[in-house]
């Protein structure tokens, strides 16, 4: 009897690691305020972590929405008229405001930051082992039980809670390493915090566009191969002079067509300028901390 018991627990422990080894996606409620002097300006976004055989994906569904609605509007306008007409604004552009997206490789045990700046997509190759320490404080996240543990990265103190019974060691955006899922965690002022929204297997449809490679609905633009360090260095400047990339974008035009209106290209970049630089004046508590310091 003893025998049999332990059978059926190995064989229990099986049917659950390959239920969860098959294609998961992990939502999260992802809270974060943007202006560290305007608790007010907290926003909301919900994420996606894709975890498949081999890789997972970490980024904002709602943009991904969003996007693919505005791409298939663009491609009717392409095939009615052989050009494009009206670029759609999303209505949600104000609150997805998350465009960057994560992987992790599994398989190489490598990860990599993908984002743009202008025209250009930067596949920023990030390998740094976050060192956890792992509490015995035991916890409930939905259904789940967890347990503590906490970090430092990226210039922030973080306080994480796994579930082993998820044998995936993984989490939302750049957070992995212990021994089963992180389903909640927040930074230790409360700016950033990641709570785990719900789990659904995924379709052999959504299996199907899920990619490594493919990580933006607009792949326009040229693809550049980074470390973190000269990436570093690229988003301070960015930060510094934010209409750099739309000066070169429009350095051989006298006018720009604005909702249908030719404007100056002068006044034009001005305007956006200011536009850019009050953004990132209110944009100053990065999830991490240290991206913000020469």
């Amino acid at each position: 009897m003893v025998y049999s018991g332990k059978l059926v627990v190995i064989i229990l422990l099986f049917l659950f690691v390959n239920i969860f080894s098959q294609s998961r996606r992990f939502m999260y409620e992802y809270q974060y305020i943007p202006d560290s002097t305007d608790a007010k300006s907290k926003k909301t976004e919900l994420m996606y972590l894709d975890v498949m055989p081999k890789f997972s994906k970490y980024y904002s569904g709602e943009t991904f929405k969003n996007d693919s609605i505005s791409k298939v509007i663009l491609d009717k306008q392409m095939k009615a008229t052989g050009k494009i007409e009206n670029i759609p604004q999303s209505a949600a552009s104000s609150s997805n405001t998350i465009k960057y997206t994560v992987i992790k490789d599994y398989s190489e045990n490598k990860q990599f930051f993908i984002t743009r700046m202008g025209r250009t997509k930067y596949n920023v190759s990030d390998n740094r082992i976050i060192q956890w320490s792992v509490h015995p404080e035991k916890n409930t996240v939905k259904e789940y039980n967890v347990q503590k543990a906490t970090a430092d990265f990226g210039g922030r103190k973080w306080t994480a809670w796994f579930c082993t019974d998820i044998p995936v060691q993984d989490g939302p955006y750049k957070f992995r390493g212990l021994p089963g899922m992180i389903l909640k965690i927040e930074d230790s002022t409360g700016s950033h915090s990641f709570t785990l929204a719900g789990i659904k297997k995924l379709s052999d449809q959504e299996i199907e566009k899920i990619s490594p490679t493919g990580n933006f609905v607009f792949d326009f633009g040229d693809k550049v191969d980074i470390d973190l360090l000269k990436y570093k260095q690229l988003f301070l400047e960015s930060r510094n002079d934010p209409a750099k990339s739309l000066r070169l974008t429009l350095h051989d035009m006298e006018k720009v067509n604005v909702n249908g209106t030719m404007v100056d290209k002068g006044a034009y970049i001005r305007e956006r300028e200011m536009q850019m630089k009050k953004t990132i004046k209110e944009d100053n508590n990065n999830i991490e901390l240290d991206m913000l310091q020469k």
